[in-house]
């Protein structure tokens, strides 16, 4: 807008900064993986999004959460090949993760991509289940029991909020 400095702003203007400032804080998580999830956490509550299979599907939804909540800053689990994964699995999951990369970069959201073992250590309570998938599972249902997270094929959508608690812990310093 080219409006002379000496001449105030439209009161529009005014509305859409206040509206702006006024949107809560929020934080995203992401496990990429072929059943994953982004999850966006924020003190209101959190929302999920199972991963669609196209990236044209995640796109008007992040957006809308860009729309609706300043996001500081999301994490995106850096994940690796894992022995007896075939080719074409491999292949799959590495388009998944720079799917990713791509949409959260076109959306201008800063995000870091922490490795499992770092966004796990002292928060997946692992005595709470048998292996990691189950440990996520119930750590997530106890800090966020508002979640659908029933199932035990829910361990995506855990993995992403735990994700996104992580970033907000990073956030904030640690806290």
């Amino acid at each position: 807008m080219n409006t002379p400095a000496h001449l105030p702003l439209p009161r529009a203007v005014h509305d859409l900064d206040a509206i702006a400032k006024a949107r809560p804080i929020a934080f995203i998580g992401v496990d990429p993986g072929a059943t994953g999830c982004a999850a966006l956490i924020h003190d209101g509550g959190q929302e999920l999004l199972d991963w669609p299979g196209d990236a044209a599907l995640v796109v008007p939804r992040l957006a809308d959460w860009l729309a609706r909540f300043e996001v500081r800053l999301a994490a995106l689990e850096k994940v690796h090949a894992m022995p007896g994964q075939g080719v074409v699995s491999m292949f799959s999951f590495g388009q998944n993760v720079g799917t990713w990369q791509g949409i959260l970069a076109a959306l201008s959201i800063p995000y870091v991509t922490p490795r499992p073992q770092e966004w796990q250590k002292g928060l997946v309570d692992h005595k709470a289940g048998k292996d990691t998938k189950t440990a996520s599972l119930a750590t997530a249902r106890r800090l966020f029991p508002g979640a659908d997270l029933a199932r035990k094929k829910d361990h995506g959508r855990a993995d992403a909020l735990l994700i996104a608690w992580w970033a907000k812990r990073q956030s904030l310093g640690g806290k």
